[in-house]
């Protein structure tokens, strides 16, 4: 089954996109993610460093975490063009010829990775790959 008949229709992830485009404009802008924990709490034990999150960043996260914009099967469809964890280092260089398939299929990576690595969507943030892939979709949406 492939997944134009297993998920939302080009045209709603256009519109669900479209939404996001004032959010992808503040990213651009963002100087960077809050960092919590870190510390020696009162009873000695030591508090884990985790990222906090703005609402710009958690509007991009819900959209391809499980949203209309979501890539379902996006681990199939790394595999598929040869792609492994190792071969993601570049995801900018990857943006900029990327289709909408793998276009969201690194966005959702990029997100789903965070529930295992605390982290990976702020370093996507800091290196510019967050945006970069974003703007690859608005240009793949032509909007």
């Amino acid at each position: 089954m492939d997944e134009s008949s297993t998920t939302h229709g080009v045209e709603e992830r256009r519109a669900a996109f479209l939404h996001l485009l004032p959010v992808v404009d503040r990213l651009r802008a963002a100087d960077g993610v809050t960092w919590a924990g870190g510390r020696r709490d009162r009873d000695g034990t030591y508090l884990v460093r985790y990222p906090t999150y703005g609402e710009d960043t958690l509007a991009v996260m819900e959209a391809f975490g499980g949203g209309v914009l979501t890539r379902h099967g996006y681990l199939d469809e790394l595999e598929r063009r040869g792609m492994s964890d190792g071969a993601l280092t570049d995801l900018t260089g990857l943006a900029e010829c990327s289709d909408e398939d793998l276009t969201r299929a690194l966005l959702t990576w990029v997100v789903r990775t965070e529930r295992f690595v605390d982290g990976s969507v702020a370093e996507a943030l800091r290196e510019g790959a967050l945006v970069a892939l974003l703007d690859r979709l608005r240009e793949l949406y032509d909007l």
